[in-house]
């Protein structure tokens, strides 16, 4: 499937047969070890030394690649302990890009490796799997800062993380096959109509924790409010919090708790909001697409017997005098920077490497990198798609290779029937020009919104406004909160944006 339109992936049903070979040339190493701090994103792999498969990658580089895989809960830390040190490693992983980072513009003049030079303009032309990657991916992850490039990113979906999402069959089965809320007001009869606390099935179910808040986000899309950041009409930055579509859609979260169609549950500090999505204690459910959605659509007709089906509803407005809107991200979830490298050679061979391991979808080098040696780490079924074995799995799949850099993010998901069949028209319309609303601030940097104040005071807003949802505050309390956040932090990191905006403009 190709829409001939970088905003949309391209997608496979099923992973192409007879895979070709895409590296031609020489090995992109010299031998050479490279070191690689990288957070867990998976259960540990197996150790280098007792990992056949990733001794085949390295051999394939030519090149030691070796990975100091850091556990989530302590990666912050050690971050931190690498950027006050001088011994950096030759590539760095920042967990959701720059955000990671204290002060990093200082950091990145002082410590890390300007790839301006080699990567911009037709000088990426050298590496042509890394200028595969969408344009926007490097514009909207803060790749380039003062004009300068110092990191690559990892490319990801454009569509958000706010969409309505249905147990189709107690839909269906409740609500009727033909049914499509038509504004605020109709979705939330219709929770009535489905809710059936008795039956042990709610009409909707989030996790309570900030920044879930019960699925806000979700319904701030319905309610027009800006996608985190927005523009008002003197061309100046706002939070979505300031605006009254933020607050009506607190309100309405506020309604839906009091008429009792939310899972109550859900303010448990073990709540699980996609096991119980899936174990059908609720029937709607704000979720992600793409990697979210395939996680509960897979348990759903895997782990449920009878199979359990999901599917999204397509974006809606809270009222007729409200624009459909879809949160669209930056396309991207995470960067990558290179410590200063002593000369320029050493700078070729690390982007080299990089450009191997951003190896295109279904070749030969891609089987390697994602799925292993074949028979011990993967099978190939009739329709040439490979399944991991347990020990692919450990072997190849839990190796982060794809967090130091991937390929162009695709349509393809092994063990859902027809996946790309379907997600690729959902993909299309959520996207879409007429209803896609990004980030304003993308592409922009502020430090104060990464600084020490930001997030503490970004939880102090959204815990309280838990405490509106739950009655626990009244829904006056909403515009003074938004005053302590601002004075907090809020103005300053405002100002910082338009003159960022500002500077650029010049």
């Amino acid at each position: 499937f190709n829409a001939n339109d970088p905003r949309v992936m391209l997608g496979f049903n099923h992973y192409p047969k007879n895979p070709a070979k895409s590296w031609t040339k020489d090995p992109p190493g010299t031998g050479s070890t490279v070191n690689v701090f990288v957070p867990a994103y998976y259960p540990p792999p197996t150790p280098y030394d007792s990992n056949p498969t990733w001794q085949a990658v390295n051999k394939a580089l030519n090149a030691n690649v070796q990975m100091n895989i850091v556990a989530g809960a302590d990666y912050q830390v050690k971050l931190a302990t690498l950027q006050a040190g001088s011994d950096l490693p030759d590539i760095v992983h920042l967990f959701f890009g720059i955000g990671a980072m204290q002060s990093a513009p200082d950091f990145f003049k002082a410590k890390a490796q300007d790839l301006t030079k080699f990567l911009a303009g037709d000088a990426i032309k050298d590496y042509p799997n890394l200028a595969a990657i969408p344009t926007y991916a490097w514009n909207n992850s803060d790749c380039v800062i003062d004009g300068q490039l110092w990191m690559w990113p990892i490319h990801r979906y454009l569509p958000g993380l706010s969409y309505v999402f249905k147990n189709t069959d107690a839909w269906n089965q409740k609500a009727g096959a033909n049914t499509v809320p038509k504004d605020a007001a109709d979705l939330k009869k219709i929770m009535q109509q489905i809710n059936d606390p008795k039956g042990g099935m709610y009409a909707i179910g989030n996790a309570a924790a900030a920044p879930f808040n019960f699925g806000l986000a979700g319904f701030a899309q319905i309610f027009g409010a800006p996608n985190m950041w927005g523009m008002d009409d003197k061309g100046q930055i706002v939070k979505d919090w300031e605006t009254p579509q933020y607050k009506a859609a607190v309100g309405y979260v506020r309604d839906l708790w009091a008429a009792g169609v939310m899972y109550p549950d859900a303010t448990a500090a073990s709540f699980n909001s996609r096991t119980d999505f899936v174990g059908k204690k609720f029937v709607l459910s704000i979720e992600g697409f793409g990697n979210s959605w395939n996680d509960f659509w897979l348990r759903g007709l895997t782990t449920q017997k009878p199979p359990t089906n999901f599917d999204i509803i397509l974006p809606f407005s809270a009222d007729a005098n409200t624009k459909v809107q879809s949160y669209i991200t930056g396309g991207f979830v995470s960067n990558n920077f290179m410590k200063k490298q002593p000369n320029d050679d050493r700078v070729k061979e690390l982007l080299r490497i990089l450009d191997y391991l951003a190896k295109p979808f279904g070749t030969q080098e891609d089987l390697l990198i994602t799925y292993g040696l074949t028979p011990a780490d993967y099978t190939i079924n009739s329709d040439g798609d490979p399944a991991l074995t347990t020990d692919g799995k450990n072997r190849a799949q839990y190796v982060p290779w794809q967090y130091i850099i991937d390929r162009p993010y695709v349509e393809y998901y092994a063990g859902i029937p027809n996946y790309a069949a379907k997600v690729f028209p959902v993909e299309k319309a959520l996207v879409d020009p007429k209803i896609a609303v990004p980030d304003a601030t993308l592409g922009y940097y502020s430090a104060s919104a990464y600084g020490s104040k930001a997030r503490p005071a970004q939880t102090d807003f959204l815990s309280a406004v838990n405490d509106i949802i739950l009655a626990r505050r009244p829904l006056t309390d909403f515009d003074g909160l938004v005053k302590t956040w601002q004075d907090a932090i809020g103005n300053q990191i405002k100002k910082e944006y338009n003159d960022a905006i500002q500077a650029a403009k010049k």
